[in-house]
Parts: C-alpha cells; sequence; structure tokens
C-alpha cells in the first residue's frame, strides 16, 4: 500500500516510482495503470489521463518501460533496475524520515479541504499520534 503525499507524490519522480512499481506486478494499460495507483492509495488519490499519458511516454524513450502490441506496458530490465534503486532509497535519517512526514502532513492537508470525507474515522488517530510528536518534540 502506497500513501501518496500531497503534491509531492504527483510529481513525476514519485509518479514515475509508482508506474514502475505498479508495472512489477504485471503489464498494464494506461487505464489499468491508473486504477492499479488508485488501488495502492487506497481510493485517495486518482492520477489524471493527463499526467500518466505523457509519463508513459517519457518512460517508453528513456528505456525504463516498452509498450507491447497489445496496448500495454510492461518493464525492461533498465525499469526494473531503476525500481530497485528507487526502493532502497528509503529514508535513513531522522530529517529524511521527518521531510517524508512533512509530506504526509500536506497530503492530510490537502485531503480536509478537497476531500474530508476520506479523513472520517480517522481523526482519533490523527490526534492521537500529533500528541505523541508532540511529546517527542518538547
Amino acid at each position: 500500500m502506497i500513501h501518496p503525499g500531497s503534491g509531492h507524490w504527483r510529481h513525476r519522480r514519485g509518479l514515475r516510482y509508482l508506474v514502475l512499481a505498479s508495472l512489477r506486478e504485471s503489464p498494464k494499460n494506461g487505464v489499468e495503470i491508473i486504477r492499479s495507483l488508485e488501488d495502492m492509495s487506497m481510493g485517495f488519490w486518482r492520477p489524471s489521463p493527463g499526467s500518466i499519458y505523457p509519463l508513459l511516454a517519457t518512460m517508453v524513450e528513456e528505456g525504463l518501460i516498452r509498450k507491447r502490441e497489445d496496448g500495454k506496458y510492461e518493464l525492461t530490465e533498465e525499469g526494473r533496475g531503476h525500481l530497485g534503486i528507487v526502493a532502497e532509497s528509503r529514508p535513513s535519517t531522522p530529517e529524511e524520515m521527518l521531510r517524508e512526514m512533512e509530506i504526509y502532513v500536506e497530503y492530510f492537508q490537502d485531503l480536509k479541504v478537497t476531500e474530508p470525507v476520506k479523513l472520517e474515522g480517522l481523526k482519533e488517530r490523527i490526534r492521537s499520534l500529533g500528541e505523541k510528536l508532540l511529546k517527542v518534540g518538547s
């Protein structure tokens, strides 16, 4: 499960990783990739065709994926390698972890404005987490 953070996950680098992760499971066409990314975010975010299709074309040009005759995209060896490199670059310092947490907070702030219904049932957990962070920061 992947939780995209605010606009940061929607930037090409984050979206590129999500597309690679989706294609690791199986070859997919553009619509299937969009659905897969929506599923990865548990329905919190659905990328637009206007962001996916240009990115797919770029990734084909870069050799990370290839488009098959049936219209489905699949990972190339280079794409598999790139996916492995990105997966290894998870936060390893408190500073990196804090930056990721900031991204998630921005995402929740966006949801509160754009789709508050998605936060229903999570408010107590969010408050509890905030209290724990306040204790760590004091």
